[in-house]
Formats: C-alpha cells, sequence, structure tokens
C-alpha cells in the first residue's frame, strides 16, 4: 500500500467547507439510478449492503422501492462520474432490481388480497414512470429523451384503461380507487420530477449570476485599484518614498476588501471600527508609518465620546511618526461588555514619562486631555530605549 500523502486541494475562496457532505445520487457503478451507490458513498459502507437492504425493504409491501422513488425524485445527480457498471455487473443488478420488484408485487398480493389483475396496470405505471424518470435524469433537452417521456405517459394511460375493461369482472369500488389513485400517481410522478428539475435549475443559474456579478466586481476593482496603483508606481519609480507611500495605501485598501467588505454596508460607515481604520490610514499616508490595526468584538455606531478616542488614537500614532523613530506601530482595539480599549504601541525610542521636555506635551494635551474631557482613562506605559504604549478606555 502506498503511503504518498494526498496532496492538499486548497478551497476556492469564499466558498465554505461543508461540515458532511450533501447527498447526491452516483453515477459511477449506478444500474437505475444511482441510489444505491450514491448511498453507499455517502454512508462509506459497501453497495452490496445498501442493495440488499433495499431488496428486502422491496418484500415489506414494496416499502423498498417506494423510498427509492423518494430519493430518486428529491435527490440531484453528480455531475461528474466514471459512467454507469460494466456489462456483466449490469446484467446481475438487473437481476435484482427484478427479484424487488417481484418480491414486492408478491407482498403486495399477499398483504392485501389484491388479484393479478389488479396488480398488472401498477405495474404498467411503473414501467412509464421508470422511463420517464429515467429520461429526466439524462436531460428533457434532446428528442429521445422526449420521445421517452411521452411513451411513459402513454403506458400511465395505458394502464388507466386496462383498469376499465376489468371494471366488470373486479370489484367496482376497488378498481374506481385504484383507477384514482394510479392517475393521481402517474400526474405527480411526471410534474415533481419535472418540478424538482427546474427547481435546481434555477438554483444553478441564480448562483451563476452571483458568481458572475462577483467575478465583475473583482475586476472593477482591479482595475480601479491595483492596476492604477502599479501605473502610479512606474510613473514614481524614482521616487523611493512616494512608491512606498502609494504601495502601503494600496495595501491597506486591498486587505481592507479582502477582511472587512463583507461588514461595509452604508449601515456601518459610521462606526467606530471604521473611523479608526481611515485615522490609521491618513496617518499612514501623511507619516509613512505602517500600521496595521486588529480589532475584536462588536462594531458600534460612532458618538462623541468613541470619535474622541479615534482622534486621540490618531494623535498617538502622529507622536510616534514624529518621535519613536520607528517604521511600524500597532493598533488594537476591542469593543467589549459596552467598553472600547484602545491600545497604541510602539518599540521605538520611548520616554521618561516624568521628565517630558517643554514643547513635548502632545500625548497629555491632545490624547489624555481630549479622552479625559470626553470621559474616558487613559494609560501611558514607556520606558527609554523599550517604546510607548498608550491605552484609552471609553464607555461605548
Amino acid at each position: 500500500m502506498s503511503n504518498t500523502p494526498t496532496p492538499y486541494t486548497p478551497q476556492p475562496a469564499g466558498q465554505a467547507v461543508p461540515l458532511y457532505p450533501t447527498f447526491t445520487r452516483s453515477r459511477d457503478g449506478r444500474v437505475v439510478a444511482g441510489v444505491a451507490s450514491g448511498l453507499a458513498k455517502h454512508l462509506n459502507v459497501s453497495v452490496f449492503w445498501v442493495r440488499a437492504l433495499l431488496i428486502f425493504a422491496a418484500l415489506l409491501s414494496g416499502a423498498g422501492l417506494f423510498a427509492y422513488a423518494l430519493i430518486w425524485i428529491f435527490t440531484r445527480i453528480e455531475k461528474k462520474g466514471s459512467g454507469e457498471a460494466s456489462t456483466s455487473k449490469r446484467w446481475v443488478s438487473w437481476c435484482l432490481v427484478l427479484l424487488a420488484i417481484g418480491g414486492a408485487a408478491a407482498s403486495v398480493m399477499l398483504s392485501t388480497g389484491f388479484a393479478v389483475g389488479t396488480l398488472v396496470p401498477i405495474g404498467v405505471v411503473g414501467v412509464g414512470l421508470l422511463m420517464v424518470w429515467l429520461a429526466y435524469d439524462r436531460g428533457v433537452e434532446s428528442g429521445p429523451n422526449l420521445l421517452i417521456i411521452a411513451t411513459g405517459g402513454v403506458l400511465m394511460m395505458v394502464a388507466i384503461v386496462l383498469i376499465v375493461m376489468n371494471w366488470s369482472t373486479q370489484d367496482g369500488f376497488v378498481m374506481a380507487l385504484v383507477a384514482v389513485v394510479l392517475t393521481l400517481v402517474g400526474v405527480a410522478a411526471l410534474g415533481v420530477p419535472l418540478w424538482v428539475r427546474m427547481w435546481d435549475q434555477l438554483g444553478e443559474e441564480r448562483a451563476e449570476k452571483a458568481a458572475a456579478a462577483e467575478r465583475a466586481d473583482i475586476a472593477s476593482r482591479l482595475h480601479d485599484s491595483v492596476l492604477q496603483t502599479l501605473a502610479l508606481i512606474q510613473k514614481r519609480a524614482d521616487d523611493p518614498a512616494e512608491v512606498a507611500r502609494l504601495a502601503r495605501g494600496q495595501e491597506r485598501e486591498l486587505r481592507q476588501w479582502l477582511f472587512d467588505s463583507q461588514d461595509k454596508t452604508p449601515q456601518t460607515t459610521g462606526t467606530v471600527f471604521t473611523a479608526l481604520e481611515r485615522a490609521c490610514g491618513e496617518v499612514e499616508d501623511i507619516y509613512a508609518l505602517r500600521i496595521v490595526p486588529v480589532t475584536v468584538g462588536t462594531d458600534e455606531a460612532l458618538t462623541e465620546k468613541t470619535q474622541a478616542a479615534v482622534m486621540a488614537v490618531r494623535e498617538a500614532l502622529v507622536n510616534v511618526a514624529k518621535h519613536a523613530g520607528v517604521e511600524t506601530a500597532d493598533v488594537y482595539a476591542e469593543i467589549m461588555l459596552g467598553e472600547l480599549n484602545i491600545f497604541v504601541r510602539d518599540r521605538g525610542a520611548g520616554f521618561d514619562p516624568d521628565n517630558i521636555p517643554d514643547g513635548h506635551h502632545g500625548l497629555a494635551e491632545s490624547v489624555q486631555g481630549r479622552v479625559e474631557r470626553a470621559g474616558g482613562k487613559v494609560r501611558i506605559k514607556s520606558e527609554i530605549g523599550e517604546g510607548t504604549e498608550v491605552a484609552i478606555t471609553m464607555d461605548v
């Protein structure tokens, strides 16, 4: 047995991995409709035992055939497969199918007392249904399949005619009841699979339209942002600072689009996290400071208090850009239990909070004073050579 590991197949972006695969009828090794082989593959058991169970259930007044028919009607067949079973296996399997049908007919006769003449029309209806459903599986677009469907419908009409012909030799009420039931079953059997197929096609068309719209949106975004930025970078290739600024701005835009676009609606543009990301972007563009904001919790609408906290964060980042001597800064924000906490951290020069030179009171005035006037709290922690951390707390 080979020990070669199975290669990893990446999941397409935006496509969720199901916890358990959806059942589909199998094309591989199918005999009639792929129900048994599909169940075997879905349940990871041998198809022999599935077919044996269906045959045994068919002997219980046709319960197995009824279950098989329901699964056939209301489930899809997989789009790809290696094909039907080999000729020898198909002969054996068809013998088992005939055994199941014969056993079901015998069990119905024994349990209900129906005569053979009563069951003949039911058998004709069954043959008609088999022809119609097989044609549905292969597609109703082709002429031969339409002819098969029409033939199946004719067989159902023949079954009703047979009932009328035997009316005088059988119990009138029983035969009338059988005629009505067969008529209803025939109409439902012809209409329900077609309705299910049309519903599936409608769902597939909607999915295709959604995928096409998403591809068009991606193409327009790439054209309006990435391609334009690349063109500007080519023109400004002799200005490293400008190239770096354009690259940072484009990176931020792509990051927000890829990871946050699901939450950006007209109702969420005026929120705390959106304002914070915008403030970080402004500082990043103006001062060439690389900032990666991280937000946790449920976003809230922007208020005067939270706006003051966001502006204080902006000033703290400006202070990092001017005095810390670093190229990056970290911003972490969370909203938990009605409280907003924002941390601005750099690993730059740092300072002594007890010995601040004249003219360097930006943190105390623009950050601490602004937040405290809005009812919040600020904690500043800094050491020379270790960097600075500004923690802002505000009720939301």
